[in-house]
């Protein structure tokens, strides 16, 4: 082999290993910036599951809270209807009490107060007798 073409055998492999090297670098670099972006998002997905766990908890308490507020409006509701079951029942005889005491006869006791002929005398007769 002559030396020219010894010469230009060794250049084109110098140019290879070269090219190689440059190949080998950017490969190398693009595989940190992968490894990097891989890291970020790695932790990224951790940042995020531990939002995910709070507002998982915070809804967790939340739905309790808004059950015991229900349980309590629940409660509030039944008392309200007691008490307003027992003041309908009572309204109609404190109101017939004051219209006999100003002289009402009994039909002015049924007609205005809802009550039965038989409750509006007797309603009298006690007025009257512990007058």
């Amino acid at each position: 082999m002559s030396v020219a073409l010894s010469s230009v055998l060794s250049a084109t492999l110098l140019v290879m290993l070269c090219w190689q090297l440059l190949a080998s670098r950017r490969a190398r670099r693009r595989h940190e910036r992968l490894q990097e972006r891989h890291d970020q998002a790695v932790e990224r997905i951790q940042r995020l599951e531990q939002e995910l766990s709070a507002l998982c908890n915070a809804s967790v308490g939340a739905g309790e809270h808004l059950l015991r507020m229900e349980q309590q409006m629940q409660r509030l509701i039944e008392r309200q209807n007691g008490l307003e079951m027992r003041s309908a029942g009572d309204r109609p005889y404190s109101q017939a009490t004051q219209l006999v005491t100003r002289g009402a006869g009994v039909e002015e006791l049924v007609e205005s107060c809802g009550l039965t002929r038989g409750e509006a005398e007797l309603l009298i007769m006690m007025q009257r007798g512990a007058a």
